[in-house]
């Protein structure tokens, strides 16, 4: 079976949404394009394309899309379908999917990492939001 993502191109900077500095938003975030997070988030993001945590960004929410490239802070699971990057200065605290992972020198993570080839890794649909009482990593009890 075919994966239907092979061959897709991600673009992390052609943004659909921003979420700017100063702003907080709590909840559920669904994409169809990049989103840019320079703000506050608590919840789930999701984004067919790319979520990009700026340096001023500061997540508490389990991220879900095809590329993840982390710059500020991560408090949340992390799964990408494609390709996961946490910059210099990113921070993660949380378990990570994604077939290509780059985590640059010096990177606080603390967390599990899971590396599959494309198609083969799942995106979790049970994810606990980050902020809901379980802790990253943990799975959701109900």
């Amino acid at each position: 079976m075919l994966d239907a993502r092979k061959g897709k191109n991600y673009n992390e900077n052609k943004v659909v949404s921003i979420i700017g500095p100063g702003t907080t938003v709590s909840g559920e975030v669904n994409s169809k394009g990049t989103i840019r997070i320079e703000g506050t988030v608590t919840g789930r993001i999701n984004s067919d394309d790319s979520i990009v945590v700026q340096e001023s960004g500061r997540v508490k929410a389990d991220l879900i899309a095809g590329q993840v490239i982390i710059s500020g802070e991560v408090l949340g699971n992390v799964f990408a379908h494609d390709r996961l990057e946490i910059t210099t200065s990113g921070k993660v605290v949380g378990d990570i999917t994604a077939p290509r992972i780059s985590i640059a020198e010096g990177v606080l993570f603390e967390g599990k990492c899971t590396m599959k080839p494309p198609g083969q890794a799942k995106a979790p649909t049970d994810m606990t939001p980050a902020g809901a009482g379980a802790a990253p990593g943990q799975p959701r009890t109900t």
